[in-house]
């Protein structure tokens, strides 16, 4: 970053639009190795599963290698807005790479699904704060239209989603393809950081081409383990990235 002028102008635009895409976030270097890295995962069967939309998914790699992942929590690219937006309260709530290996459509969904409902319990109680998230997903093939791309629900972590308290999926899915979209194609070495609690749809436009990123989630403490969330939280010993 320049100067600080350019961070705000930055977290203003994530205020509005509820997510920046940061173009060559990382260096080719970094994103092939990486790139290679996760592939060598999947060799080694150390995925968590793979779901009926085409998702497969790691939660471990971070443990495996650091010395390959840890680069990517707080990497210096997209540092100074994570520390513009939580400074040294930022926690890493988990870390997560996926492969699509085939056909992929994701499911319309939020990361954050308890948001709604842990704002208005902390309403209810006289010194409770509410809390936020935050992802940061970096690419390493090129997103490119015709390819793969990555949709939102316009202004949706502006207000409360229908058909969410209780989840009716099918409900839900329509309503959010009946909304206006924005929609990204990040390209290799890219990160989009975006916020938690809005809805969302990754996408293969080619069936055949390759894709994987990796997910580092972010959440301002305090946050309850049982909060409604898509991955579980690695705990809280040395997932604050900028204390020192």
């Amino acid at each position: 970053m320049d100067n600080i002028n350019d961070v705000k102008e930055k977290l203003d635009q994530l205020d509005r639009d509820g997510y920046l895409l940061i173009e060559g976030a990382l260096t080719p270097d970094e994103t092939e190795h990486i790139r290679q890295r996760i592939n060598y995962a999947r060799q080694q069967g150390w995925e968590e599963g793979l779901n009926a939309v085409g998702n497969m998914w790691f939660d471990t790699l971070l443990d495996r290698e650091p010395e390959t992942y840890q680069s990517l929590v707080g990497h210096p690219s997209i540092r100074p807005y994570l520390e513009g937006m939580m400074g040294k309260q930022c926690q890493l709530r988990s870390f997560r790479a996926h492969i699509n290996p085939g056909p992929y459509l994701q499911e319309w969904h939020l990361d954050f699904y308890g948001y709604w409902h842990e704002k208005r319990e902390a309403e209810k109680h006289r010194y409770a704060v509410s809390t936020v998230s935050f992802n940061s997903t970096f690419y390493f093939q090129d997103n490119v239209p015709g390819s793969g791309h990555l949709k939102f629900v316009k202004g949706g972590h502006l207000s409360e989603p229908e058909h969410l308290y209780p989840i009716d999926r099918p409900k839900f899915e329509a309503w959010c393809e009946a909304q206006e979209h924005d929609i990204l194609h990040p390209n290799a070495g890219d990160c989009v950081i975006f916020i938690n609690h809005m809805p969302h749809q990754g996408a293969k436009e080619r069936d055949d081409m390759e894709r994987s990123n990796v997910v580092c989630h972010y959440q301002v403490t305090p946050m309850h383990d049982a909060v409604s969330y898509v991955s579980r939280p690695r705990g809280y010993v040395g997932t604050f990235p900028f204390v020192n």
